[in-house]
């Protein structure tokens, strides 16, 4: 019962119905498989878009009012703040989707400004802690998400864009980091860190912005793949050259970085045991994963009973079996893209996989771009702008031109030499990962590093799925009829 003389707050999903605008929400919520199957005909909107727009407006603007009572004046008795503002943030986020929708972006860009929007960089509507808590729910997210990628990958597409993503993925690597060092290194006036810093700190430095630079999200990648419905040439390939830039990504990372230390202090001398541990961690990650893929095609093939339940319990499993095993915080990731693509390629299971992740996609996917929109640091973008905004534009360019440079030495379409860059630009992950490995490793320069970074992953990761979509829609690659 709610304290005497407080004012109870309506439990989210039943907020959701009573809004005009949202007359669907129960709907989605108890069958949001729904939503990943083939479009049904349906009878003619009761609203006009511009009535749906106003209403999910009004929708944002009483969740809003609501997580504010919550905020300042704490949650009814019995009940446990967090937990409301869960819900608050995922209810958000589904109205924010659709309206993102409603404005032809993909649904992950409403759930990122929505996250934003509420989280300690703007209103301040979920504390810092809060959303810190939420990372633990978002570390099964993003296992889900890994999950998906893998099933995604199958052997026979892979065997026919093997050429193409190969040469890509060691054009985009060559490329965009010698790039991004050459940038910062002639046009070092406009980073103010690097005044004052000898010439192989500022090489070090160099060289760790162009490792960011290198980087992308597989799981924005997945995310607007499975929106859009897409499958085709490009889809395949920007999906097989993410995941494997995320591997290659983490050996770089173990090799940059001590050589990075080397530079600024060469009486330390090169850790060759981190080289050797994250080796050993890729390895183990990978037959972990295949083990547990094999474990999943076992129960989809002799049990098949509550699969998508099933599957969010593996996804639990993954991430605390990384951690429990000592792994860097990402490879739970890599654990996960192994035993989808075992499954997808090895045991016959792959379509009851896809549908058991398609069924959990729509909440997933909310959850966790909700909480990484949260968890963006804005404050520091008008303190690294200038130097943001030129490694940004930067790397777009060095990543147009060598994906261009790889699918031409490839031989692939134009659909591919015109479109693929798009679907590189956003960020996430394993991008922040670093910016903090960096943030502690370096103390004297290392936190004004992680700002930049954290500013480069904030703006690529709003304009990136939006392009990425775009590319999509272009090379008609979507299922959806009006792209919509």
């Amino acid at each position: 019962m709610p304290a005497p003389g407080r004012m109870p707050l309506p439990p989210p999903f039943v907020l959701a119905v009573m809004t005009r605008g949202r007359y669907d929400f129960a709907r989605r919520l108890g069958n949001f498989s729904s939503c990943h199957q083939q479009a049904q005909p349906m009878a003619p909107p009761l609203l006009s878009p511009t009535s749906r727009t106003v209403g999910r407006l009004f929708t944002l603007l009483i969740i809003a009012l609501l997580a504010t009572f919550l905020r300042f004046f704490g949650p009814p008795a019995g009940m446990k703040a967090d937990t409301m503002l869960l819900g608050f943030l995922l209810l958000a986020a589904f109205v924010a989707g659709d309206l993102a929708r409603e404005l032809r972006l993909p649904r992950i860009t409403g759930y990122l400004l929505i996250g934003i929007l509420l989280g300690p960089s703007v209103l301040g509507l979920l504390p810092e802690q809060t959303v810190v808590n939420f990372e633990i729910i978002n570390g099964t997210a993003l296992s889900v998400i890994a999950l998906q990628a893998g099933s995604e990958l199958r052997l026979a597409s892979l065997r026919e864009r093997f050429a193409g993503i190969g040469a890509i993925t060691a054009s985009q690597i060559v490329i965009t980091l010698v790039g991004i060092v050459a940038t910062v290194y002639v046009a070092q006036g406009l980073f103010p860190l690097l005044s004052g810093q000898s010439n192989r700190t500022i090489l070090a430095i160099a060289l760790i912005f162009g490792i960011v630079a290198v980087a992308n999200s597989p799981a924005t990648t997945v995310a607007v793949i499975t929106e859009m419905k897409a499958r085709g040439q490009l889809a395949d390939t920007v999906l097989g050259v993410s995941v494997l830039k995320d591997v290659i990504l983490l050996l770089l990372i173990a090799v940059m970085v001590p050589a990075a230390a080397v530079l600024v202090d060469p009486a330390h001398g090169f850790d060759f045991a981190e080289l050797r541990d994250i080796s050993t961690q890729i390895l183990a990650a990978l037959a972990l994963g295949s083990v547990v893929g094999g474990s999943i095609g076992l129960y989809l093939l002799k049990v098949d009973r509550r699969p998508i339940l099933f599957v969010l319990a593996i996804a639990f499993i993954i991430v605390e079996l990384s951690r429990a095993l000592g792994f860097q915080s990402e490879l739970y990731i890599l654990m996960g893209m192994a035993a989808g693509f075992v499954v997808q390629n090895l045991t016959g299971q792959g379509s009851k996989l896809v549908d058991a992740l398609e069924a959990n996609a729509l909440p997933v996917y909310a959850l966790f771009f909700a909480v990484a929109g949260g968890a963006l640091d804005l404050s520091v973008i008008p303190q690294v702008w200038q130097a943001g905004l030129v490694i940004i534009l930067a790397r777009a360019a060095l990543i147009y031109l060598s994906t261009g440079l790889g699918a031409r030495l490839a031989r692939e379409t134009e659909t591919i030499r015109r479109f693929a860059w798009q679907g590189f630009l956003a960020q996430a992950g394993v991008t922040l990962a670093l910016a903090i490995i960096v943030r502690d490793r370096f103390p004297v320069w290392g936190p004004q590093v992680a700002a930049i970074i954290i500013a480069m992953i904030a703006v690529n990761q709003l304009i990136g799925p939006p392009l990425f979509r775009l590319a999509l829609v272009r090379a008609g690659e979507t299922r959806l009829g009006s792209a919509r």
